[in-house]
């Protein structure tokens, strides 16, 4: 990312992930000797260029942000025993920022088919997309007014119709947590798979009705 000098090795986390509205891409780095040169290195282009900067501590990370009519540049960075390791993150509004062709051209690309599993009626609280180098995924946070049992259900019926089978071991970890265990509990965990799509879902009660988070992923 051009926040940083052209020396310093980065390798790409996470491209163009869109959640509220903006989109974030963001890059892991690391680099040799102390935090201070580099600090200081930004602290005088962004000077040079007149550019207003925020700069702040947090424990052992030193964060600098610029921001821009389209979005904002944050990167923070610590010592570690190998010298720097940091991310550097390009925020920016949706609208200003379409996707590659590449990724509009991606059937798969923003949203996640188990989307189409949820009724009509369904409250859509947040969606997160993000792509990675390996992997396309998406997280859908939803409400129905639904039982945890008659949640769970629907989701069921729409991975079936979706050529989706269930596949308990991927929804271990969260089917161990203590809570999701029983179908007549305070919640419960699915897990589906069609060839490279996963699905894992959580379901759990909420209010009168069930909170349901879905996450959807494939491999390239």
């Amino acid at each position: 990312m051009d926040m940083l000098p052209p020396d310093v090795r980065q390798e790409m986390v996470m491209s163009a992930a869109a959640f509220d509205g903006h989109t974030v891409t963001t890059h892991r780095f690391r680099a040799a000797g102390r935090p201070e040169p580099l600090i200081e290195s930004m602290r005088a282009r962004w000077r040079h260029e007149g550019v207003r900067f925020v700069e702040s501590r947090r424990g052992e990370w030193t964060i600098l942000s610029v921001r821009d009519a389209a979005g904002s540049h944050t990167v923070q960075l610590r010592q570690t025993s190998a010298g720097v390791e940091g991310l550097a993150s390009r925020w920016q509004r949706a609208s200003a920022a379409p996707p590659a062709a590449s990724e509009a051209a991606s059937p798969a690309w923003p949203q996640s088919p188990a989307m189409a599993w949820l009724p009509a009626d369904a409250r859509i609280l947040r969606r997160i997309t993000h792509r990675d180098p390996q992997r396309d995924a998406a997280t859908v946070v939803a409400l129905l007014d639904a039982s945890v049992q008659a949640a769970a259900d629907v989701l069921r019926r729409g991975a079936a119709g979706a050529g989706f089978e269930a596949d308990p071991a991927l929804g271990m970890p969260a089917q161990a947590a203590g809570w999701y265990r029983g179908s007549t509990g305070s919640g419960m965990a699915l897990a589906f798979r069609r060839q490279r799509d996963e699905v894992v879902a959580t379901v759990s009660a909420h209010g009168d009705g069930a909170a349901v988070v879905l996450h959807w992923s494939a491999a390239r």
